[in-house]
């Protein structure tokens, strides 16, 4: 059964495997951390950054909070939450973001993924959420609108791992 627990040691070898199937599939929708930075001081070295992006202690990065999604000893994927609405949420990374691992996709992990980071969203007090997904990503897109996402509209847009695209902006409303 498909958890999303907080980020911890005990799965670092599964998401340095998750995030070598993103880079060995060339995924740009949600690119994790490069495979070859995860070594086995990864997780205390970046464990610090990542509290601190839960209390804003990072400036010019939104309050965030990462989540793993596993099953059983499986690593499938991640989920972040961002409880904010700063420019750069709304025009470029929206309030949700997450990913499956390459190799788990097709197999209703994606909406799993986001049945329960809505439960999260309302944890946090959130009435609503943010997501911005890339025009081409219609498997995202789908998973959205069958859980209720409301397109605001679509609009052009830019990043690194994406370039030039139309990126769709929807509401989900809790």
């Amino acid at each position: 059964m498909l958890k999303l627990i907080k980020r911890c040691p005990e799965y670092v070898s599964g998401y340095r495997e998750y995030c070598q199937e993103s880079y060995d599939n060339n995924v740009i929708y949600f690119l994790p951390t490069n495979p070859k930075l995860i070594d086995d001081e990864w997780f205390d070295r970046t464990k610090d950054w990542y509290d601190k992006k839960e209390t804003e202690q990072i400036q010019g990065q939104p309050i965030s909070f990462h989540f793993w999604a596993v099953d059983g000893e499986k690593f499938i994927g991640e989920f972040q939450l961002r409880t904010e609405f700063p420019p750069k949420v709304m025009s470029d990374i929206g309030s949700i973001g997450y990913a499956v691992r390459v190799s788990e996709q097709g197999k209703g992990y994606g909406t799993e993924i986001l049945k329960q980071s809505l439960l999260i969203t309302k944890e946090h007090g959130m009435d609503k959420v943010l997501f911005t997904i890339n025009d081409k990503n219609t498997v995202s897109a789908h998973i959205c609108e069958k859980l209720g996402g409301e397109l605001m509209d679509k609009i052009p847009s830019y990043n690194d791992a994406e370039g030039h695209h139309i990126m769709r902006r929807y509401w989900i409303y809790l």
